[in-house]
């Protein structure tokens, strides 16, 4: 069994190739089995990049790919809740339109981010780690968009909810005179 640790997340790799072949050498001193006796083996793995997905270009270092159903999106006039389902971080193409068109009329706003991440199946510093990662995303999208707009985040990882879910609000600018 390897352990790796990908994206700060361990990840246990037991489809090793099980051919080994052991090669049993004495001390020297006698022929009998001992206990202290050394034993060499030949283990043959996999190499490291077999049975891992390659990735290329934009994907390099985008670890989960959204496919749509992972997060839902539902929205007001000044409010957007993004739900997501299991530990996914990224958005699909049709997520990002949506937080798009949201946004369009918001360029004169500053928005607050709040992650609320359930404690309830994970230590409270993975649950802080992944809030902040999902609102870094969340913000770097949001940026892509609009540059300009200033953002402020926060994660709340001691909520009694269920489920996990990034809520955008609105706060209009003071213009100083």
């Amino acid at each position: 069994m390897i352990i790796m640790y990908d994206n700060s997340i361990k990840v246990y790799k037991a489809n090793i190739e099980s051919k080994t072949k052991s090669t049993a050498q004495n001390s020297g001193a006698n022929d009998n089995s001992n206990a202290n006796e050394i034993i060499n083996k030949e283990v043959n793995t996999q190499d490291m990049s077999d049975g891992m997905t390659t990735m290329s270009g934009k994907e390099v270092g985008v670890y989960d790919i959204a496919d749509g159903q992972k997060t839902d999106i539902t929205f007001t006039k000044n409010e957007l809740v993004i739900t997501y389902h299991g530990r996914l971080r990224s958005f699909s193409e049709e997520d990002t339109h949506k937080i798009e068109a949201w946004l369009e009329d918001k360029i004169n706003s500053n928005l607050l981010i709040e992650m609320v991440i359930p404690q309830a199946d994970i230590s409270f510093s993975d649950s802080l780690r992944l809030g902040y990662e999902r609102g870094i995303i969340l913000m770097k999208e949001i940026k892509k968009i609009y540059p300009d707009v200033v953002i402020d985040m926060s994660v709340n990882s001691a909520a009694s909810s269920t489920t996990s879910k990034a809520i955008i609000t609105t706060i209009n600018k003071k213009v100083s005179e």
